[in-house]
């Protein structure tokens, strides 16, 4: 967009033969291009969101539809916690550029009127997960107009999600009898950040122990007919939530 001004003043004047006159004179015109618009800075990502560990490739394209040249082009990457670049993932224009940090940054040259430059680099969510969701955008300093300017791309936002789910599992007795009856527990817990469906549970019965029939408790509540070595659905888990499992064996 280019910001378009020119003045414009009315006068009147009286001749000699007593005759006024009036006029107009309209001064010069004055552009100011808003180079915001014109040179775009886009920022993408091929990820929609990251799992604990997972890799994204973040991808930047400076395009100069402006009217100037654009020169000392200095870029660098504001990141936030939860992830971490990984190093030496930077490619300027399809070229690697394995020393260039994206924290201090690196100047990728000029833009000529028309011109394109591509910069690439890969960021990684921590693992485990510490912060969701992460966040980051690019800032190009530069020098077009006779002005250094600078500007921030657009803001990449991608949710981290964990699939975590922990199993603590216990019994009543460190040392016991033949003929006594062991109580195991297990605890079940989603400690990930996504709803957990169909779940089984399954526990192979111990050599040198039975199963005792109809001994199965679900957070304390009797499953008749239920059997560990088989298998039996457990309800779905929210965040956070946890479900409790016990049953006994005796010792043979």
């Amino acid at each position: 967009m280019t910001i378009t001004n020119q003045s414009q003043n009315e006068f009147s004047y009286t001749l000699p033969n007593g005759s006024i006159q009036t006029e107009t004179r309209l001064s010069n015109i004055v552009n100011t291009e808003v180079i915001s618009d014109s040179f775009l800075k886009v920022k993408t990502s091929d990820r929609t969101f990251l799992q604990e560990g997972e890799t994204a490739t973040q991808t930047v394209t400076l395009t100069n539809n402006s009217l100037f040249y654009i020169s000392n082009i200095l870029f660098n990457d504001t990141l936030s916690s939860g992830a971490s670049y990984i190093t030496g993932s930077v490619f300027v224009n399809g070229v690697s550029q394995p020393t260039y940090d994206l924290v201090t940054g690196f100047n990728v040259g000029d833009l000529p009127i028309g011109g394109v430059t591509i910069v690439t680099y890969k960021i990684t969510a921590n693992n485990p997960l510490t912060q969701n969701p992460v966040t980051n955008y690019a800032t190009v300093n530069y020098n077009a107009g006779g002005r250094n300017l600078q500007e921030n791309t657009n803001t990449i936002t991608m949710p981290v999600v964990s699939n975590r789910l922990t199993i603590v599992k216990g019994v009543d007795k460190p040392v016991a009898l033949k003929g006594e009856n062991l109580h195991y527990t297990s605890t079940i817990t989603n400690t990930g950040t996504l709803l957990k469906t169909n779940l089984i549970f399954q526990d192979q019965i111990p050599t040198g122990t039975n199963f005792v029939t109809d001994s199965v408790k679900i957070n304390g509540v009797s499953q008749l007919g239920l059997n560990p070595a088989t298998g039996f659905s457990l309800p779905d888990l929210q965040v956070g939530e946890s479900v409790i499992v016990e049953f006994d064996v005796v010792i043979l």
